[in-house]
């Protein structure tokens, strides 16, 4: 009698499947985790501003009722009813209003931040590596607030972390920083440590990625793509807002889409062009979004091209050997150089900086150990922080970002182990 044969190829591509199946629901899961906290962080902001109005209404009762204690003794029955009635309708009128804006801002944050959300974790493919992700791909509508920089000069928040070596929150020579502005999310290149990490607007630790990661050192953020260059891996990464490496690109050398030691990085979302300071090449290199080689910027120009901020209308590129800012026009022609150090400017090594709509430049100083804040012009305009370990104090300040509220946010080399908000 024949002996049935067992098409072990077939047994082992369901075990496959399953593995695959398994992979991808516990994708799902911690993608519905980190969306859970994205939203109880909004509801948690919901709540906190329900509060304040909720203070607001009963202030205008409280003024009602001493409104109607003095009306009591000054006015007669009938100017007493009429005066009753309207401030009855003022607070009506106020109740109603601020019922509707909660409402209203409920509803949005529900349809648009989970619904939305758990419609696009995707479908399980069978015999596919489907990715899924665990936030949406729009433009983040900031509106960038101009700060008062006359007013920068102590914290508003600062945010110390646990000295233990290495440990999650703990910074060891960060770089950059770079906002996720529909989350508030602050990710930092935490170039010693070989890894990113991963604070909430307040400076509360959230989470780290170091896949493929060799001393990172700029960072950007672009929709929901991170990119991060590698300053000894001579490359230019991306990731997933959660840390999964999507692509890596380039190796050591001055060939096109080869780097040493690249340094700054930045995208402008109009073209979705990659500019990267290729530091020893003395040049910024442009990427496509795929990260595949468009063009160089600054060839016998640059000498040493540190940090680069791209808008709609404007290239600036910080070269550390001349303290100096390189501004091109949208077509990359140069148009002005701002020179920060010599002939009464005060900068020394600057390190980073950003801009805000006015194109003023806020900028970190290593070697004076504060920020210094130039107008379009290259005017110096403001000065804060000096050397020390205290609040509003710093020792070698590098990183450094504005977000869409105002606050400068800035993170020292070393010593001092903090996140300051300005």
């Amino acid at each position: 009698m024949a002996t049935p044969e067992v098409d072990l190829n077939f047994i082992t591509q369901i075990k496959e499947s399953r593995k695959k199946i398994r992979y991808c629901f516990n994708k799902s899961h911690e993608a519905l985790q980190f969306r859970e906290s994205i939203l109880l962080s909004h509801i948690d902001q919901i709540e906190k501003d329900y509060n304040n109005k909720t203070r607001e209404m009963n202030s205008l009762i409280e003024a009602l009722n001493k409104e109607m204690a003095q009306a009591t003794e000054t006015l007669s029955a009938n100017k007493l009813a009429e005066t009753h009635k309207q401030i009855r309708s003022i607070i009506e009128n106020k109740i109603t209003e601020l019922t509707a804006e909660t409402d209203s801002s409920i509803e949005f944050e529900w349809n648009n931040q989970f619904e939305t959300d758990i419609e696009q974790l995707g479908s399980i493919k069978h015999n596919s590596q489907t990715i899924i992700s665990p936030t949406r791909t729009f433009p983040p509508q900031v509106k960038l607030v101009v700060p008062n920089y006359t007013a920068k000069q102590l914290p508003i928040a600062y945010c110390c972390n646990n000295s233990e070596k290495n440990a999650p929150g703990e910074l060891n020579y960060p770089r950059s920083i770079a906002i996720h502005y529909q989350t508030g999310n602050i990710y930092i290149a935490d170039k010693l440590n070989d890894r990113v990490q991963v604070f909430t607007s307040n400076g509360d630790y959230l989470f780290m990625f170091s896949e493929k990661m060799n001393k990172p050192i700029g960072i950007c953020i672009s929709s929901n793509t991170v990119f991060v260059t590698q300053f000894d891996g001579h490359c230019i990464n991306t990731y997933e807002l959660v840390g999964k490496l999507i692509k890596s690109v380039g190796s050591k050398g001055n060939g096109e889409a080869q780097f040493y030691n690249p340094h700054g990085v930045d995208v402008y979302d109009g073209n979705s062009n990659v500019y990267v300071c290729d530091f020893y090449n003395k040049r910024v290199q442009i990427l496509t979004q795929e990260l595949k080689f468009h063009s160089m910027l600054g060839i016998d120009l640059f000498k040493h091209p540190l940090d680069v901020k791209v808008t709609r209308d404007r290239v600036l590129v910080l070269d550390r050997s001349d303290s100096c800012m390189f501004v091109f026009n949208s077509d990359h022609v140069l148009t002005n150089r701002l020179i920060t150090r010599g002939d009464g400017k005060q900068t020394n090594n600057p390190s980073r900086f950003d801009i805000d709509r006015d194109y003023n430049i806020i900028m970190s100083d290593y070697s004076n150990h504060c920020v210094y804040v130039f107008n379009q012009e290259g005017e110096q305009i403001h000065k804060f922080g000096n050397e020390g370990q205290g609040i509003g104090e710093f020792i070698n300040p590098w990183g450094i970002a504005l977000d869409d509220t105002g606050r400068i946010i800035v993170v020292c080399d070393k010593h001092t182990n903090c996140l300051q908000f300005f």
